[in-house]
């Protein structure tokens, strides 16, 4: 005889326990008399006892199984208490996390320069000068689903907006960016290591940013695309040569402007080996000249490979370029220059070139008190200007940058031949102008905030 009790079946188990007690005092009451009565029948009172034993033993099994039920109950709500109580948790804490992501943060840094000129004689009389080179603003964040990410420069000459833009995520792969957002082309962000740039940044083609519309793909990890429009540069006053990128800006006879430029950049991602990656790049960039004079539209164009290659401590990187400026210049005015402009200068660059640079760096893990970040560098460019009464230009920089808490060093030593902003008049002039190797020492001390 047995029951089969399942864990939705508690009451009739009870019950069960209940008819069966019952049952085994009647059949107690029964059998007294018929036992006191018949003493002969010996061998059918064993049997019924038995039997009467047999029907104990269940109840006492039915009864520790019902004690069983009781506590698997018990455990089963304990533990659903504390199921809902860790959901609860969850929630809160997700709450929590919306509302701390979705806001604007603020930050900026402030920069001081220390100069050595070896072609400025004031300069070098003084023993260089050192100054306050910037005050920035920063502003990223998101308010619901879009995204705000902007910074505001002030030098000591001028104020500029550096970039400004708000954007969107479709998904996980591919974000929108609107506004004043950086160009796609060459390695990115930048190829520089040093505080002084490439000299591919002087000539647009390095950590420039222009005002249009961006799309960064990133479909998986091992394929990496932008496609961008810009409808012009960060200003469309194009006579201002008060701005953080190089762009071609209008003044006395050169009256060029950028417009209507189309760019792409895919990037391959290879993982070599535990230590080692690389990184093989293309760059497309075509655009329209405006010349303000004729009033007619020239043409730009502008290709670029790169290859940004990991390994341990050590990086290096290399780039090939050529860059093409068609411009509709009136009579009497060359096509061989054209005129770019920054930092509140303006300076003439050879119209088509190719440039090829290399940079080549190694990071030290060092804990000297403050300082836990030290890396070394030596980067190069060679500018060869395939236009008439052009001459080479060659830009060298190597020095070290240092991290101490949000502080944040260059030390950099930069010899040029020919090289604007580095006693040179421009890039890839004719050799009149072209002039010896020239030097200088900066030191850039920052703190980040």
């Amino acid at each position: 005889m047995g029951f089969a009790i399942k864990n939705g079946e508690r009451m009739t188990a009870r019950t069960c326990l209940r008819r069966l007690a019952s049952a085994l005092l009647l059949a107690s009451c029964l059998v007294s008399p018929l036992w006191a009565d018949d003493q002969s029948t010996d061998a059918d009172t064993d049997e019924l006892r038995q039997q009467i034993e047999l029907m104990q033993r269940e109840l006492m099994r039915l009864q520790q199984r019902l004690g069983e039920l009781e506590a698997e109950r018990a455990e089963s709500r304990e533990r659903v208490n504390e199921l809902e109580a860790i959901e609860q948790r969850v929630a809160e804490v997700e709450q929590v996390a919306e509302a701390e992501q979705d806001g604007i943060d603020f930050g900026g840094a402030v920069r001081l320069n220390y100069a050595w000129r070896d072609y400025d004689d004031q300069n070098k009389d003084r023993f260089g000068d050192f100054e306050l080179e910037l005050f920035r603003i920063n502003v990223a964040g998101s308010v619901g689903d879009v995204l705000l990410d902007a910074e505001w420069r002030r030098y000591n000459d001028f104020h500029a907006i550096h970039h400004a833009w708000v954007g969107y995520d479709y998904s996980d792969e591919l974000q929108m960016q609107l506004g004043i957002t950086q160009v796609p082309f060459g390695i990115g962000p930048y190829m520089s290591r040093s505080f002084w740039f490439t000299g591919n940044y002087y000539v647009g083609l390095e950590d420039d940013y222009d005002t249009g519309i961006k799309f960064v793909h990133r479909p998986n990890d091992r394929w990496s695309f932008d496609y961008a429009f810009f409808k012009n540069p960060e200003y469309a006053s194009d006579g201002r040569a008060d701005r953080y990128s190089f762009d071609l800006v209008t003044a006395g006879e050169q009256q060029n402007t950028e417009t209507n430029q189309l760019n792409f950049r895919a990037v391959r991602h290879l993982n070599l080996s535990d230590e080692s990656s690389m990184d093989l790049g293309l760059s497309l960039e075509a655009g329209q000249i405006y010349n303000r004079t004729t009033e007619d539209n020239g043409e730009r164009w502008a290709i670029g490979a790169h290859m940004d290659y990991d390994r341990g401590p050590w990086n290096l990187r290399l780039q090939a370029l050529r860059y093409e400026y068609d411009p509709e210049n009136p009579d009497g005015v060359s096509d061989d220059f054209v005129q770019m402009g920054a930092f509140a200068f303006p300076f003439l660059i050879a119209s088509k070139s190719d440039i090829y640079t290399y940079s080549v760096s190694r990071a030290f893990d060092v804990e000297w008190g403050p300082i836990t970040g030290l890396r070394c560098y030596n980067e190069g460019t060679f500018f060869n200007p395939d236009v008439a009464q052009s001459d080479e230009s060659i830009q060298s920089v190597t020095g070290c940058s240092v991290s101490a808490g949000g502080v944040f060093a260059y030390v950099d030593w930069i010899a040029g031949k020919n090289m604007w902003f580095a006693g040179g008049d421009g890039i890839g002039r004719g050799a009149g102008t072209a002039g010896d190797w020239k030097s200088r020492l900066n030191i850039n001390l920052g703190y980040y905030f």
